[in-house]
């Protein structure tokens, strides 16, 4: 089960990946997140922890990361599936078009009508922290 949102800015990719390849940037655009660390560099392979507001803190690994182009992150939900959260920048003639999907993938690889709501709350705030993310980007 896949939810995505897509907008665009006159911003190049590399204006924005800067605040995401620098995790203690993530706060500027995440209004429910209270901590997060990451275990080395911005790159594949590397896990972290984050505790976002009412939830325990959660392990994630990125899995793919594409300096100014993309990078994925799953997180592993016990009993359940993975949660993919992936971050795309796609240059366009008139700047930069900024793609945040969340996919959720269960332990037996089918969709159940009971996850509909769980993806829906977890990408409910995925629009407004892309607003965000091109606004701080926007200031040096």
């Amino acid at each position: 089960m896949k939810f995505s949102f897509e907008t665009h800015t006159a911003l190049t990719p590399e204006e924005i990946w800067v605040n995401y390849a620098t995790v203690n940037n993530w706060f500027k655009s995440e209004d429910d997140l209270l901590a997060i660390s990451l275990e080395g560099d911005f790159k594949q392979g590397v896990s972290g922890e984050m505790t976002l507001q009412g939830m325990p803190p959660m392990a994630f690994e990125l899995v793919e990361v594409t300096p100014n182009e993309s990078f994925c992150d799953v997180t592993k939900i016990p009993d359940l599936g993975s949660l993919y959260f992936n971050h795309e920048l796609i240059k366009t003639e008139k700047g930069t078009a900024v793609r945040h999907t969340v996919e959720f993938v269960s332990l037996d690889g089918l969709d159940h009508h009971g996850q509909l709501e769980f993806v829906t709350q977890v990408f409910s705030d995925v629009p407004q922290s892309i607003f965000s993310l091109i606004e701080v980007s926007s200031t040096k």
